[in-house]
């Protein structure tokens, strides 16, 4: 079963690719089909082709707004299976300095896949 520790790998490698505009790396970590949801919409994400194209320039935005860094804060795990896990995470997307210029929170439905997980639904809790 994925642990604290694991997942806490996985989203800080996560962040880097973000912040840092590796989509392959990105589209990686999905797993297909995926799914996404928040107030007004709800994607499904068929193929890594879809992650990448709703990634490609997110990189460039944040460089635009000062983001250096993106620092993942799991706030809860809950297993639901011994492969699935719910995880709250807030995002935390910081400048040169290391302070925060915003956060946001995200709960991940993921699965076990070796020794890491992979992202199977994202739902987007909002800016804090």
């Amino acid at each position: 079963m994925l642990d604290q520790e694991g997942l806490q790998d996985f989203l800080e490698a996560y962040g880097r690719e973000l912040v840092g505009g590796d989509l392959d790396g990105i589209a990686a970590r999905h797993s297909y089909p995926a799914y996404v949801a928040g107030d007004t919409q709800s994607i499904p994400v068929a193929s890594p082709a879809d992650v990448k194209g709703a990634f490609t320039g997110a990189a460039e935005r944040y460089r635009e707004h000062g983001v250096v860094g993106a620092v993942p804060e799991i706030r809860r795990m809950e297993e639901l299976t011994s492969r699935l896990v719910w995880a709250d995470v807030r995002w935390s997307y910081l400048d040169g300095t290391g302070a925060e210029l915003r956060a946001e929170s995200y709960r991940y439905l993921l699965r076990e896949a070796g020794n890491s997980c992979m992202i199977c639904v994202v739902v987007a809790l909002g800016a804090e």
